[in-house]
């Protein structure tokens, strides 16, 4: 799905030496995958406290310990939280003090299966709803929440799937329905919060992840991107240099050069939201 006409597989340099750090940023699903490289991309662009957030104690202390040999002058804490609990992740908001930035990487795919299965586990398809769509308005609940009167806009940013804008692919239903839904949760949060909070969906191309291993063993294979490409660009995303991506639906691969040189049609139209194909039509 191009937009630009340059599509990256990894990171470039123009991305690369666009990063810049900031304050407090949480990441959740920070422990593993796209969240741990990102983590190690927003230290290394020089962010002040990075704040992995997510299930498992084990992964997030393995990460926070390889990004402190790393970076040593970035602060890395760990908070093992389920983001369906909306109660723990404000205080866990409370306990950070201002956070700047939220990557929200985490997600959870369904177990793969026709929904006309006779034996489809409607209880199991419909966690995925709980898990990507109330985990998410949690999350975002509880930043939003977090920024007093008259601080500076804090970002919000929701890892989602091209698998929404494709034909259904075998077994998916339980995840793609879930995430289609989340991008129109984020529109409204968009607008309802804006002076608070940024927010902004993105596709973080094909990844070799856990999820990626789930897909194979049900023989889909894709070509990858490496994950250097989306750990950068999900630091780039959240700068002021990508403000005119608020409330759109990007890809990590689009080039940010050329989406930059388009900045006032992306900003002032609806480029890069959901729409209905042939509509508006003359008849």
């Amino acid at each position: 799905m191009n937009y630009t006409s340059i599509n990256h597989i990894k990171t470039y340099p123009d991305l690369a030496s666009s990063l810049q750090g900031h304050g407090t940023v949480l990441i959740t699903g920070g422990g593993t995958g796209i969240g741990a490289a990102t983590a190690h991309s927003y230290a290394r662009s020089g962010t002040k406290h990075v704040i992995l957030l997510g299930r498992r104690p084990g992964p997030l202390a393995s990460t926070a310990e390889s990004i402190r040999s790393a970076h040593p002058e970035t602060k890395v804490t760990t908070c093992a939280i389920d983001v369906l609990s909306a109660s723990a992740l404000t205080e866990a908001f409370e306990d950070a003090g201002r956070v700047d930035v939220v990557i929200h990487a985490a997600s959870v795919l369904p177990t793969m299966s026709s929904l006309t299965n006779p034996d489809l586990d409607v209880d199991a398809w419909w966690k995925g709803f709980e898990i990507n769509v109330r985990g998410t308005l949690n999350v975002a609940r509880a930043l939003i929440q977090s920024v007093k009167d008259g601080e500076n806009q804090a970002v919000f940013v929701n890892l989602n799937t091209a698998g929404t804008l494709v034909p259904p692919l075998p077994g998916m239903g339980g995840y793609i329905v879930s995430k289609l839904g989340l991008l129109k949760m984020l529109e409204y949060l968009g607008a309802e919060s804006r002076e608070r909070v940024r927010l902004v969906s993105v596709h973080p191309g094909l990844i070799r992840t856990d999820v990626a291993l789930q897909l194979e063993e049900k023989g889909l294979v894709f070509p990858y991107e490496d994950i250097s490409l989306p750990a950068d660009f999900l630091v780039w995303v959240a700068g002021e240099e990508a403000a005119f991506l608020a409330n759109k639906f990007v890809f990590a691969n689009w080039d940010i050069n050329e989406l930059k040189a388009r900045k006032d049609e992306i900003m002032n139209s609806s480029e890069l939201t959901l729409g209905l194909n042939g509509v508006p039509r003359s008849i």
